[in-house]
């Protein structure tokens, strides 16, 4: 905590120092790769929020561009683009940034060229931020090399984002200091978010490395490489993979990332197992002086999962329940659903015909469609709800139980205790009784809940009756 405290005081303290007049360029990995999952979220999704928090401690004054591949077209190693020249917009990076769906493959060294490109023949700096090895480019090193021959003041920072291939690795940190640039490595989004700021508090290039070439690296016993399909890029996660000698299970996963292995010679059985689907044995020979080598192809892609409210179209996902269908399982009959996998709305989905089930509190929309192999495809699910604001007053410092009933089903669709003083419930659009009950207290009312509006109610118990005595007069 204190060297991230002090990396962003770094920061923060470039504008004083001059330095922040140094321009900087954004690369951000928009490959497919990038759906693939780190501690349960999208790798694109932690980048973005990470990107939304650089953006916000970056110093005023200090220009700074944006530059994506891979988030337009599949398999097109020209999916580069200049998004944004070097400029003080910072919001605007941060919108660009939201807006980048992963699709394609990882032409990182043309992405890193052309950012340079963008800088000109100012000082400044390229940030690049993967998660994969280049596929495009035979040689990315010499890419920066020649970057660094050219004579621009211009440092190359790489950030490796769940890398644990030791050729990436090294291939980043040969880019990186081909020019003076920082190599560094991100596991998750801490790490991510403190890598950038160290990469953005570094506007000038440092001593470069005399004649930098990628670091030879040891060549494992057997690779496993996973594909979509089976002319896109290599996988990394959402995958476990299982090595069998016969019946018995010898390996699972494998280092790193689940695609090396140290086994003896001999001959096994390849199977590869995912959230939704299994595919394989495929069968594999190691031989005496390796390695040996097998691909897995997934015949998959990524289902994105895009819930909208209606009527505006506005973006609802971090606030839907999320489930995934395969219009038909393999006998024929509807398949049960899997719920996205820690609220992601993202899913490694065989390729074929599919539907997703979105809900917003008891609303509910679905939508279907079909996703090829390595296909990318962001299905919207539209949702019709609209909210119930209810505030309690007069029940005491506990919190009171609250039920709301649909009238026209006659069935309970909220009934919880909410700690919060005003509880905010989204509702399918219809009537309703809200009752409100704690400790013998108790209020009620009906309310009508209409698409997009907010109905915003008060309850608090009936006070209790007076009670009234008759007497007879004397003499009456």
């Amino acid at each position: 905590m204190l060297r991230s405290t002090a990396i962003v005081s770094l920061l923060f303290c470039l504008l004083a120092s001059g330095l922040a007049a140094q321009p900087a360029v954004i690369v951000l990995d928009g490959s497919g790769s990038m759906w693939g999952r780190t501690e349960e979220r999208s790798r694109i999704d932690i980048a973005r929020d990470a990107l939304r928090g650089l953006m916000s401690r970056w110093p005023a004054g200090r220009p700074v561009g944006l530059v994506a591949y891979g988030h337009r077209r599949t398999s097109d190693c020209a999916d580069v683009e200049l998004l944004r020249a070097p400029g003080a917009d910072t919001a605007e990076i941060t919108a660009l940034v939201q807006a980048i769906t992963p699709r394609g493959r990882t032409p990182l060294a043309e992405a890193v060229r052309q950012a340079a490109e963008a800088l000109g023949s100012v000082a400044g700096s390229v940030i690049l931020v993967t998660d994969g090895i280049e596929s495009c480019h035979p040689d990315p090193c010499a890419v920066a090399q020649a970057i660094a021959r050219s004579g621009a003041r211009i440092a190359i920072h790489t950030i490796a984002f769940a890398v644990s291939d030791p050729a990436a690795v090294a291939q980043l940190r040969c880019m990186a200091e081909s020019t003076g640039g920082q190599a560094l490595t991100a596991e998750n989004a801490a790490e991510l978010a403190e890598a950038l700021d160290r990469a953005a508090a570094s506007p000038r290039p440092r001593t470069r490395a005399s004649a930098p070439r990628a670091e030879p690296v040891r060549v494992p016993r057997l690779i496993v490489t996973l594909r979509m399909c089976a002319d896109c890029d290599p996988m990394t996660g959402d995958a476990r993979i299982l090595l069998r000698r016969g019946d018995d299970v010898v390996a699972t996963n494998g280092d790193p990332f689940g695609r090396f292995f140290d086994l003896p010679a001999g001959e096994y059985l390849v199977a590869v197992e995912t959230p939704l689907f299994d595919r394989g044995p495929v069968p594999v020979t190691i031989p005496p002086g390796g390695p040996g080598r097998v691909e897995v192809v997934l015949d998959a892609g990524w289902l994105v999962g895009d819930v909208r409210s209606v009527p505006s179209g506005q973006a609802v996902a971090a606030h839907a329940r999320l489930e995934w269908q395969p219009l038909v399982g393999s006998n024929g009959e509807p398949s049960p659903g899997v719920e996205a996998i820690g609220g992601s709305p993202v899913f490694l989905v065989p390729a074929g015909a599919h539907r997703l089930r979105a809900w917003v509190g008891n609303a509910e929309g679905t939508a279907e469609t079909s996703v090829a192999a390595g296909q990318v495809v962001v299905l919207p699910v539209p949702v019709r709800f609209g909210t119930l604001s209810l505030r309690r007053i007069g029940f005491g410092e506990a919190n009171p139980r609250v039920s709301v009933t649909a009238l026209e089903e006659d069935r309970i669709v909220f009934d919880d205790w909410p700690n919060v003083e005003r509880v905010e419930i989204p509702l399918a659009p219809g009537r309703y009784r809200v009752s409100v009950i704690r400790a013998g207290k108790h209020a009620e009312t009906e309310v009508e809940i209409r698409a997009e509006a907010v109905e915003e109610i008060t309850l608090g118990p009936a006070p209790p009756p007076i009670s009234q005595k008759s007497s007879e007069v004397p003499g009456n």
